[in-house]
């Protein structure tokens, strides 16, 4: 699990603690990176995980620079096909969830091709074992959000991430979960 923000008490945290929740209610091992504050992810400790949460906000339709410049760096060599795609540091990951806010609606986010969505869903996931799943868990127009909006969202967070974490919707280890 991963998570960027450079703000420890941003709503960002709010939803990264409610993932890391998830994932001690279920008894589930992980482990948290956040890369605003110089962390990195073991390229090898990667590769042997089952489900990779990412926590990030989006910015102008994209991601941080810091996340962008983790996938460039870690995943740079895969996703330009110089990698060969059985020793991709994804290799192992079933189930690939991606933690998101927007503050532009779901509506702006279509007609412009849900640039963010598509770049974990076309270049990353292809990284992963084959067959694995995707999740996008997306708040839109945060700008305009009331405090009940986002603690619904915060909880609906929670929910997905126990539901997917149940018995019989996979084993696998889950981490590190990276915060943006």
């Amino acid at each position: 699990m991963a998570q960027y923000h450079p703000l420890v008490d941003s709503y960002n945290e709010a939803l990264l603690q409610a993932v890391v929740d998830a994932l001690e209610e279920t008894s589930r091992p992980h482990e948290l990176v956040r890369l605003a504050q110089g962390e990195t992810i073991d390229r090898e400790r990667l590769g042997t995980t089952g489900h990779h949460i990412v926590v990030k906000q989006t910015w102008w339709g994209a991601m941080p620079a810091k996340v962008l410049a983790w996938v460039q760096d870690e995943l740079g060599p895969w996703i330009d096909g110089e990698g060969p795609a059985d020793r991709s540091p994804l290799r192992s990951v079933e189930r690939l969830t991606v933690v998101t806010t927007h503050g532009s609606s779901r509506l702006m986010n279509g007609v412009q091709g849900e640039p963010g969505r598509q770049l974990w869903r076309r270049t990353v996931l292809p990284l992963c074992r084959p067959g694995a799943r995707f999740d996008w868990i997306s708040l839109y127009k945060i700008d305009r959000s009331n405090e009940a909006d986002r603690r619904a969202f915060i909880d609906r967070v929670g929910r997905e991430i126990r539901s997917m974490l149940s018995p019989g919707a996979g084993d696998g280890p889950t981490g590190p979960v990276t915060s943006a």
